[in-house]
């Protein structure tokens, strides 16, 4: 009998540990959604019982990327038994409904497979007339031409006597639209409801047929729960310091209806829509040479001043420093309304004219086409040089004049002797004064340059560098030089963001001052 009995316990104990040993052994997946809308995120747990646990590397689900995993074990103890409990849970994102496959977990040696799972994607359904909360998407025109703004109103609805401790809304984010949202928000009373209307314009850059997707709003409620150190209807516990520690926020989602938006195109490419005017301004009309001219470019109206693009001008024998532009815009009447303004730097060493800065656009009053146009701008610039073109005929060397003005040159005499062709006197005489200048000039280069004539003195540049007093002063000391090279346009630039974008760089004058030496000495 005693026999008997303790087989019994000892196969009742071998029971135990194979059932203990089948349970550890156990592997499941669950998800914590089966239904979730497009771009809620869904939280994949993988769960295994055992001492050693190598779980599978996923990197997408259904096609779904895994935006982020974690880790968790807990060990329970049941009768003196020791189960060691490990998971591992996957986030994902998915877009469509999606069907999880099966995933080997390997426990102590042994490869288990999960179940395979399913995640339904569902549409969202917007909010009805009469429910406690209502969220409603309204659109200033159904039909818009590229460039042209379209208000998108949110009016977030909440039935009078319903308490929304939390309104989170998610404001629209489209492809080929710039949203710009209309600060501040508006309310007002519908009928049961209480309003709140959220605003913002749209400017489409692409033509087409657009629907614009539900827009979800999260409403927190707080939820009260048990405390543990007394009931809830304890009044000691009921006031808002104490609840804050007693209670939860439970989410639920609103959803928008859609709205369908046809976008027709600008002729020849336009992009900007509305109606401008155009002006250019200089700070003076004369000036000395090598010294900036500022000009400042300024388009002003209504429509999407945001998208013009920055202008650069073409002046013969000048140099041209653009800024970039800057633009402020408002609401005005319900009208986007700004201006755009762009500042140029000329520099010249002989008078010369702005040419007209032109500006093509799709008009919003005439539905057109449109260029509008500065007037050309006359610069007198004193102390310079009169422009090769216009002041000195072109001269038509003869192969002995070239063989004359290379002999002068290495042996610096003064003269040379001019040789033209027959033809009319005035020409002659017109020919032997530019070859008497140009022979000195020989001359003067050759003297300047022949072995042991000593080390040219330093250009002016140098001195003036060492005694400007600011950085205005010595950025239109620069100017004139931007076309010398990259390390001079980068000092440029950092003095441009010192004197207009209220940056702080250090500008090494020595470096300068070297960068000029070493152009001379070459």
């Amino acid at each position: 009998m005693k026999r008997n009995r303790g087989n019994m316990i000892r196969y009742i104990a071998l029971l135990l540990i194979t059932g203990a040993t089948l349970f550890a052994a156990g592997v499941k997946a669950t998800v914590d959604k089966s239904e979730v809308y497009k771009g809620d995120t869904v939280n994949l747990t993988i769960t295994a019982e055992g001492d050693n646990v190598k779980f599978p590397v996923i990197t997408k689900i259904g096609g779904a990327a895994v935006l982020g995993t974690s880790n968790a074990q807990q060990t329970t103890i049941i009768n003196g038994a020791v189960t060691q409990s490990r998971s591992r849970t996957y986030t994902f994102a998915p877009q469509k409904t999606t069907k999880i496959p099966p995933f080997s977990v390997d426990v102590d040696g042994k490869v288990y497979k999960t179940d395979p799972l399913s995640v339904k994607v569902v549409k969202p359904t917007a909010s009805k007339a009469g429910a406690p909360y209502v969220l409603e998407m309204k659109l200033s025109k159904n039909r818009v031409k590229v460039g042209e703004s379209v208000r998108l109103d949110l009016k977030f609805k909440q039935k009078r006597g319903v308490k929304a401790d939390k309104i989170e809304i998610t404001p629209p984010s489209l492809q080929n639209f710039w949203v710009k949202e209309i600060k501040g928000k508006k309310q007002s009373l519908e009928g049961d409801y209480v309003v709140t209307t959220y605003s913002y314009l749209l400017f489409p850059q692409k033509p087409g047929d657009y629907t614009i997707p539900s827009v979800v709003a999260n409403i927190g409620t707080r939820v009260r729960r048990r405390s543990s150190l007394g009931g809830l209807n304890d009044p000691f516990f009921d006031d808002p310091f104490f609840n804050s520690f007693v209670s939860s926020i439970e989410w639920k989602k609103l959803f928008s209806n859609e709205a369908k938006l046809h976008v027709d195109p600008l002729p020849d490419n336009l992009e900007v829509y509305g109606h401008f005017d155009i002006r250019a301004d200089v700070d003076k009309k004369e000036v000395y040479a090598d010294k900036p001219v500022n000009l400042t470019i300024t388009i002003e109206g209504e429509g999407n001043v945001d998208d013009i693009q920055k202008f650069d001008l073409n002046i013969p024998d000048a140099v041209v420093y653009a800024d970039e532009p800057k633009v402020t815009a408002h609401l005005v009447n319900g009208q986007y309304k700004g201006m755009f303004t762009q500042k140029i730097a000329i520099v010249a060493e002989h008078d010369y004219t702005i040419p007209p800065v032109e500006f093509t656009y799709f008009d919003s009053k005439t539905q057109q086409k449109k260029t509008i146009r500065t007037k050309p701008i006359d610069i007198k610039v004193k102390g310079g040089s009169k422009k090769a073109a216009a002041s000195a005929p072109k001269i038509e060397e003869s192969p002995q004049l070239k063989q004359e003005i290379a002999r002068a040159a290495d042996s610096g005499k003064s003269s040379v002797k001019v040789v033209t062709k027959e033809s009319d006197p005035a020409v002659k005489y017109l020919y032997l004064a530019a070859g008497m200048l140009l022979g000195g000039a020989l001359t003067f280069f050759a003297m300047q340059y022949r072995p042991g004539s000593g080390r040219k003195e330093p250009r002016p540049i140098v001195k003036q560098i060492r005694k400007a007093k600011s950085d205005k002063e010595l950025y239109n000391l620069l100017l004139p030089y931007a076309k010398e090279g990259d390390f001079i346009q980068e000092v440029l630039h950092r003095l441009e963001e010192n004197l207009y974008k209220g940056a702080s760089h250090k500008i090494d004058r020595d470096e300068i001052v070297d960068f000029f030496e070493e152009v001379v000495e070459a």
